[in-house]
């Protein structure tokens, strides 16, 4: 089915709002042109994407194909991500559930997110936002790992992900229907149309799921959500020229945790009573609607009488944003212009904290040149990036409104500088990278970086890279729901967060196997704390922890094509953490102190099947969330465990081709259905009684099923 201009260009612009369409674009995939040192992001399409391989460059590239992304069954780039070896997906709280992607095990707020090679997400979007990017219209997702892995992204002090969009090669459509447990239900479309001398794209999604409450006490552990997605590309092949790519995303989500359902509105008016049963789960309190005080052994004596809003987290989030690149190859090298704007707003509910209502523009310019002098290849750029952040907070403990106490505004101009050459009959390439920022708060910072890669055999080779990055704290989605009832917080002692990494990675690319292990290590200074402000009991301070936090890690990723029908894929991963637990005062999240996944992709005619075991290790929850200074109780009193206990989560996903345009697929995952839940509740309270919701080290919601069909026109 051939889907005409006015359908693409008319319907899903007006559906918006908004004018029709200009004349900007992007670039298609050029993989027969000769390999080059890419100035922002890796873009060698020739590169296989098996588990274990790299792509051809010298800065240590991982890939996830569009086939691996469909056999994964993964609605998003969180599920996508989650359990793979030196990445991962990071929840952050047990009733609003957002999600960060880890990579090295290092915050989830140290990966920047790049759409084509344009940074264009923060911290406020990243909270939010990632669950809603959906993967259809992706040729691959690259992944790299390490500080300064990308020349214009200084602010990855764990590395990047970059999310390449797919140039259509011919017209046609994909539906995507399925549906599942709790709810679960999901359309998705991808429609291209061919033009002259370009292409256009259009990309929409609806998904929704009830909130999950797998303990009985009547508060979620997976909140529930209804969002939004509606995508348009525009590719031009020369415009004066440039090869242009453009695509524009409207995301939207309304999500609830807390009390189950999704009345919203009549959950915010229910401020009295007690809906919840505290006597439920791991744990319980003897009292349905109260819990003891460690420092007591009593109960509280102040039953809870705060209705459904008193747990709820509300959150309703809109965002728009523009990507737009443009490449043109001239007598004097190749011209990269590159361009993206998002403005993100977040209208929330956050129960007995704050009604908080945010609002954020993103602006980035960049400018490059790649030029050879002799043997050298030498990038040379500019870019400018501003990010911003005002908002409202009507505290519910506290009634006067909060302007702007966590907001700010950071204009950032920075140069880079980036030499490419090949040495010993190109066995050895080096890569050697400066950039310098200068921005209004924190002055100017520099960043070098240097990768060299070492190529043994045909099959063998070895990576070393050494890099620093930066990046600048924010606020409130940092840590801590503490801010919003804040009335204020000092920046002025905020630094620069700094990371510094060097890791090695040997690399074998055979026939039927693909290995690759490294090493890495990454210590972060300067990283950034909300702490009581001592000049003022009811402000915040902004301010880096006394002491560094460091991460070593030795990881193992390797596939054996065993026949031409299976594939097992085998990964391994052990991390050593150092950090003084006082000087973080619990404001980390736990992390494990190893894993291991076996995966096994078996295609037979029309069946694929994919299964995924992933063991995790135990935690350290005594170090990370600090009990020595702040212990964590059950709600019945009893400590709180000091390390989490290891677990098995076992995934399977099948696809069969019913006809050339049509398949099915049936998707079990957590199919044994193990949940933190079963054994320590995500909620606990502290040394004097107060509830809490952020004791997270293990999967929230159990066994869910999800079964549809994918129909090609």
């Amino acid at each position: 089915m051939k889907l005409s201009k006015r359908l693409i260009c008319g319907l899903t612009w007006a559906a918006l709002g908004l004018p029709a369409f200009s004349q900007v674009a992007p670039d298609a995939p050029d993989s027969a042109s000769a390999r080059t040192l890419p100035t922002v992001t890796v873009t060698n399409a020739s590169a296989t994407t098996q588990p274990g391989a790299l792509r051809d460059e010298v800065v240590k590239t991982e890939s996830i194909s569009a086939q691996e992304i469909k056999n994964s069954g993964a609605a998003n780039l969180p599920e996508l991500l989650a359990g793979r070896p030196g990445i991962d997906t990071q929840v952050e709280c047990s009733v609003c559930n957002t999600r960060q992607i880890t990579l090295n095990n290092l915050p989830g707020r140290f990966t920047t997110l790049m759409v084509d090679g344009v940074p264009i997400f923060s911290s406020v979007s990243n909270a939010y936002g990632l669950d809603m990017i959906g993967l259809n219209s992706l040729e691959r997702v690259d992944i790299s790992r390490g500080a300064g892995t990308s020349l214009i992204a200084p602010d990855s002090l764990a590395g990047t992900v970059n999310l390449v969009t797919k140039r259509p090669k011919a017209d046609g459509a994909e539906i995507d229907l399925d549906v599942g447990s709790y709810g679960m239900q999901r359309e998705s479309l991808y429609g291209t149309e061919v033009i002259q001398g370009g292409a256009l794209m259009v990309t929409a999604m609806h998904q929704s799921q009830d909130s999950v409450d797998s303990i009985g006490d009547g508060i979620s552990q997976s909140a529930g959500f209804n969002r939004n997605q509606l995508g348009l590309g525009l590719f031009l092949d020369d415009v004066g020229g440039f090869k242009v790519k453009t695509r524009f995303d409207h995301l939207e989500e309304q999500r609830m945790g807390g009390p189950l359902g999704s009345d919203y509105y009549g959950v915010i008016a229910n401020t009295a009573g007690n809906p919840f049963n505290f006597s439920a789960g791991p744990n319980g309190s003897p009292a349905s609607n109260d819990w003891i005080n460690p420092a007591t052994g009593k109960l509280t004596g102040t039953p809870y009488d705060a209705g459904a809003f008193g747990l709820a987290q509300i959150i309703f989030t809109t965002r728009n944003q523009i990507v737009s690149t443009a490449e043109e190859t001239t007598g004097y090298g190749k011209l990269r212009l590159a361009f993206g704007y998002a403005e993100h707003d977040q209208s929330s509910w956050y129960g007995g904290d704050a009604n908080y209502f945010g609002n954020q523009h993103q602006y980035y310019l960049e400018s490059s040149l790649q030029q050879s002098f002799g043997d050298t290849l030498v990038t040379t750029g500019i870019n400018y990036r501003y990010e911003d952040l005002s908002s409202t907070s009507y505290p519910n403990n506290a009634p006067p409104a909060l302007f702007n106490a966590d907001a700010y505004a950071y204009k950032t101009p920075g140069i880079f500088l980036q030499a490419y050459r090949s040495f010993f009959d190109e066995k050895l390439e080096l890569n050697a990278s400066l950039r310098y920022d200068s921005n209004n708060d924190f002055g100017g910072i520099a960043t070098p970086r240097l990768d060299l890669l070492w190529h043994h055999t045909d099959e063998t080779s070895s990576r070393l890279a050494m890099g620093t990055g930066y990046r600048l704290p924010t606020s409130f989605f940092e840590l801590d729901h503490a801010v919003l009832d804040a009335s204020s917080v000092d920046r002025t002692r905020a630094e620069a967060e700094r990371s510094e990494n060097i890791s090695y990675t040997w690399n074998y690319a055979g026939d039927r196997t693909t290995i690759t292990t490294s090493a890495n290590h990454t210590r972060i200074n300067n990283m950034a704390l909300f702490l009581q402000d001592p000049a003022n009991p009811t402000g915040l301070v902004l301010a880096p922890a006394a002491s560094a936090y460091t991460i070593d890690n030795v990881d193992f990723v390797g596939t054996w094509q065993v026949n031409a029908k299976d594939a097992i894929t085998l990964g391994l991963e052990k991390y050593a953490y150092q950090f003084n637990p006082a000087d973080f005062q619990g404001q980390l999240f736990s992390r494990p102190d190893y894993r291991a996944s076996l995966a096994l992709d078996h295609t037979n005619g029309p069946w694929n099947l994919n299964i995924k075991a992933t063991f995790t290790g135990p935690q350290n929850l005594a170090a990370f969330y600090d009990y020595a200074d702040s212990p964590r109780y059950n709600l019945d009193g009893t400590p709180k465990i000091t390390a989490s206990p290891t677990f098995w989560v076992v995934d399977m996903h099948a696809n069969y081709q019913l006809t050339p345009k049509i398949s099915g697929f049936l998707g079990v995952n957590n199919v044994f259905n193990y949940t933190q839940g079963s054994v320590d509740n995500p909620l606990f309270v502290d040394s004097t009684g107060n509830l809490n919701v952020t004791h997270l080290w293990g999967p929230l919601i159990g066994r869910t099923l999800n079964a549809g069909i994918r129909v090609l026109f």
